[in-house]
């Protein structure tokens, strides 16, 4: 079987019903993203989509076949989380690759992309998202030269308010310890002499 050679290109208002099946054809979205997806139902994902797509401060790029058929996609954007401690960077999220595309270059050809944008920018590194779970994304970029960085942690903003009434500084059992320090128990001070 030959190999179809890939290529990558900004997208356009056309790519967005390609750019819609590839979502929907990942399983890997996890949890989090997997609600928001649900929540936005397909009309409030397309109109997302079509709003990145168009969206000056991010580039929307495609990996297509030769057919011009859309076979990946990812989001770059200025990384715009590092803050003060972190240098600029390009940021990947949604580095996508359909499941019978993936050891063909599309991937490869995707953060080429997002290192010629990086270049284009005037900034030295790269940023990716990748879920702890992806143990083949989290090798992928080990062998690019990826490595760790920070753990970003994510949670609905319902969870973080339960979580935040449950801990009240007002009670006298909760006031002074973090969430941490409450759910672990407190040592037992032995008192001599």
């Amino acid at each position: 079987m030959s190999r179809s050679r890939v290529r990558v290109r900004t997208a356009t208002p056309d790519d967005v019903d390609a750019l819609m099946r590839l979502v929907g054809e990942i399983r890997e979205l996890g949890p989090v993203r997997g609600r928001t997806m649900a929540r936005r139902g397909p009309d409030g994902a397309r109109a997302h989509c079509e709003r990145l797509v168009a969206d000056p401060e991010h580039r929307v790029v495609v990996a297509v076949d030769d057919a011009d058929a859309v076979i990946g996609a990812a989001v770059l954007g200025a990384d715009t989380a590092g803050g003060l401690l972190d240098p600029p960077s390009v940021y990947v999220s949604h580095l996508l690759v359909r499941p019978e595309h993936r050891r063909r270059g599309a991937g490869r050809a995707l953060v080429a992309a997002a290192a010629g944008y990086a270049d284009e920018l005037g900034v030295d590194s790269v940023v990716v998202g990748v879920a702890p779970t992806g143990r083949d994304a989290n090798r992928f970029f080990a062998r690019l030269g990826f490595a760790p960085l920070v753990i970003r942690r994510i949670a609905p903003v319902s969870a973080v308010r339960r979580a935040l009434a449950s801990a009240d500084p007002a009670d006298p059992r909760v006031a002074g310890r973090s969430g941490l320090a409450r759910a672990l128990p407190r040592p037992r001070i032995r008192r001599t002499g």
